[in-house]
């Protein structure tokens, strides 16, 4: 009785292991092919779920069923700050399993509904979010696709940033006071103007100015006024002076009368 008791619990234990483990992981199948089509490149704490989107495509002749397998590690936010849902038009069953280090395994309880073959994709679409109290850090997403037989397939990985709240919310602020000039700075200038505006210093247009005099009497220099005035009287003078003479000498000449002599008459 008791080795049916322990043959049992064998029994249960090893298909729990099967259906935790995803299989020969470290294997990959030719002709498949894994891509990460629709990936955020930064996550927000308490900002909402965002979409995680995953294509299998194959060159395969022959069809085969998915199922699929998430290992998600985080470093920074815990992994209960995380939250995880495999949507297939609605909620599609999963299984979670720690992964230990900071990573968890979401794997498909049941096959895909669709049907991967040549010319025919597959594809799994993850809502990943992260509570709104989560530190920031990065999430890495390595996404896995097996057959039925939980051989691995292919498999395609990515990483991205999350924002905590409080970071998000510092870089939407107002530019720090930091970056304007402070204010001693903005005042002490107009001082530094008020000095300079009540003696400014001479330009040499200023000084030019400065150097020519406003009058010949400023100058020093005699001016020519007074000299012409002089001049022009003495040669007034001369000319009236030069006129009665000529007209004295004019009357002496005339008939009848009398001509100036050296000796005086006789009696």
């Amino acid at each position: 009785m008791r080795h049916r008791a322990a043959l049992l619990s064998a029994v249960l234990a090893l298909a729990a292991a099967t259906l935790a483990l995803p299989g020969r992981a470290a294997a990959v199948e030719p002709g498949f092919r894994v891509e990460i089509t629709e990936l955020p490149a930064t996550f927000t704490a308490g900002a909402g779920a965002r979409t995680v989107t995953v294509v299998a495509t194959s060159e395969r002749n022959r069809c085969l069923k998915v199922r699929w397998s998430l290992l998600l590690s985080v470093d920074g936010p815990d992994l209960d700050d995380v939250e995880v849902a495999r949507d297939e038009d609605g909620d599609f069953p999963v299984q979670v399993r720690n992964a230990g280090a900071g990573a968890a395994r979401i794997t498909d309880v049941q096959l895909d509904p669709g049907q991967l073959c040549r010319g025919r994709t597959v594809t799994a679409r993850y809502r990943i979010g992260f509570d709104d109290d989560a530190d920031p850090g990065s999430v890495t997403f390595r996404v896995q696709a097996f057959n039925a037989g939980r051989t691995l397939l292919q498999e395609a990985s990515s990483r991205s940033e999350v924002k905590g709240e409080q970071e998000d919310r510092d870089e939407t602020r107002s530019p720090s006071p930091e970056a304007s000039p402070s204010p001693t700075e903005s005042t002490a200038e107009p001082e530094e103007t008020a000095e300079q505006g009540a003696t400014p210093e001479p330009t040499s247009t200023d000084a030019d100015i400065a150097a020519v005099p406003a009058s010949g009497r400023d100058s020093g220099t005699p001016s020519l006024l007074g000299a012409g005035l002089i001049v022009g009287g003495i040669l007034v003078f001369l000319g009236v002076g030069l006129l009665l003479r000529l007209r004295l000498r004019a009357r002496r000449t005339e008939p009848g009368g009398q001509l100036p002599t050296g000796f005086y008459p006789t009696n």
